[in-house]
């Protein structure tokens, strides 16, 4: 942890030859951030990102701007159905987008870009995810005068009212000033992201490259998607209960309910054992990709379901049980809190079984032969490929679902018996065969990700100690 300490110091980018902040990066960037402490850096920087949010909207009172404009808007890059071409973003499209936030801010170069068609799921809901993780954090902190990790934020508001070597920047902030910014905008991210529920089935549907994996062209119903919004949902249902605001919190628990029940009722494939896209027949897409094509980020599903939960007993212990219409048969269907846990645990064997790759995860159990806008050579990106960053989510899931051996053996890619980091782990991605290390370096999107898993190992253990050690 200490080795990779100083690259969790810096922004949001995700390093390398990035210059920009892309939202989805900077929501594990931050939240590792706020972890270790990092708790100014981490504040200003999400305020930035959500004053790039999408749309009109009349700035909070006590914000103030030094020379700040609205950066222009630019969208389509990654879509074959605009040619993958780039189109500036009018006033039409613009409110077409309200709520959501960009794929990528690019302050150096003064503009914000929507890379699909329209803006991607996970951008907007990982944010929401992880700011409401931050708030509930802050309100906790300012709840509790002998708060576990100290936070002072007499020290935090110091920080926020510095001037950023010139730059715009925020000053004369509280707490509250914080949250009645965030809350509203957040509010108005999940109605953006709930218009994307086209047939109202509790699925939220996307078109090509509108995810992480920005270059498989994936279009439909994407678990991975899903998990964004549940873990989007679920947080900021958890911080409105502690600002007492029931109203919203219930509809934010409604909307996740009934997500997750459309997961469990459309995603899970009892014949493959696993949670599996439903994707559009298009013919921009690989035919590999119709034909039950296992992905590695399905396990950010597995992980929205345990979050909020201290250790897998929480959750088969839980009296919650998902209630749902079979729509095959037309018969009420009762899934228990033990159902779901047998199918996590399925869904991690058969991710084990069918994307491990000489003990190496992989993003995609196959190689694809079409790719865009970039045509990918095999091996390649996103391209049957090594990621430590999704690795680090799959590692917390198998941590949350007593996978504790497959966990140790995902860490040791990473760190060696004697604790030295495998510096070609710090790259983007790793190609499967020759273990060498590609991409932007130091990738700290994926340094991030597997700090997190580490440290919700270790939270884990500590719990099973202290619950052991009070009996």
């Amino acid at each position: 942890m200490n080795a990779t300490q100083a690259e969790i110091e810096k922004n949001a980018s995700p390093g390398g030859y990035y210059k920009a902040v892309w939202c989805r990066d900077a929501s594990f960037i931050l939240k590792d951030q706020f972890q270790t402490e990092n708790f100014g850096i981490t504040l200003k920087q999400v305020l930035l990102i959500w004053a790039n949010q999408i749309g009109k909207e009349s700035y909070h009172s006590f914000l103030q701007y030094v020379n700040f404009k609205e950066l222009p808007l630019i969208y389509g890059r990654g879509s074959p159905e605009l040619d993958f071409e780039s189109r500036i973003a009018d006033e039409g499209i613009k409110t077409r987008f309200e709520g959501a936030l960009p794929t990528t801010i690019y302050y150096e170069r003064r503009f914000c870009e929507v890379y699909g068609q329209a803006p991607d799921i996970d951008s907007t809901a990982l944010m929401i995810y992880v700011t409401s993780w931050i708030l509930t954090r802050l309100v906790e902190a300012n709840e509790k005068t002998n708060y576990s990790m100290s936070l002072n934020l007499h020290t935090i508001m110091s920080e926020l009212d510095q001037d950023n070597q010139g730059e715009s920047w925020f000053f004369k902030v509280s707490i509250n000033d914080i949250i009645n910014f965030l809350i509203p905008r957040m509010l108005k991210g999940i109605s953006y992201l709930q218009a994307r529920d086209i047939d109202n089935d509790g699925l939220l549907e996307q078109k090509h490259n509108e995810d992480w994996m920005d270059t498989l062209l994936r279009t439909g119903k994407v678990v991975y998607s899903q998990a964004c919004w549940i873990l989007a949902l679920n947080s900021l249902s958890y911080l409105l209960y502690k600002l007492s605001n029931e109203k919203e919190a219930k509809r934010m628990d409604e909307l996740a309910k009934k997500a997750m029940e459309a997961v469990e009722e459309k995603l899970w494939s009892e014949k493959d054992g696993c949670y599996i896209d439903l994707l559009d027949a298009d013919l921009h897409l690989d035919k590999k990709m119709h034909n039950r094509l296992i992905t590695q980020d399905v396990s950010l599903y597995l992980v929205a379901l345990t979050e909020n939960r201290q250790n897998l007993g929480e959750v088969l212990h839980s009296s919650h049980v998902f209630d749902f219409q079979n729509t095959q048969n037309g018969n009420d269907t009762f899934l228990s809190s033990q159902e779901i846990l047998n199918r996590a645990s399925y869904s991690l064997d058969t991710l084990k079984k069918r994307i491990w790759k000489n003990n190496l995860p992989l993003v995609t159990e196959k190689e694809v032969d079409k790719t865009g806008p970039w045509l990918l050579k095999v091996n390649e990106y996103h391209n049957h490929t090594f990621w430590p960053w999704i690795t680090g989510i799959e590692m917390l899931a198998r941590n949350r679902f007593g996978k504790l051996d497959d966990f140790t053996l995902l860490m040791r890619m990473f760190i060696d018996s004697n604790g030295k980091i495998h510096s070609n782990l710090l790259h983007e991605w790793i190609d499967p065969n020759t273990f060498a290390g590609r991409g932007a370096f130091p990738f700290r999107t994926g340094i991030s990700s597997v700090r997190l898993a580490a440290k919700d190992n270790h939270t884990a253990n500590m719990v099973q100690f202290n619950n052991a050690y009070n009996r």
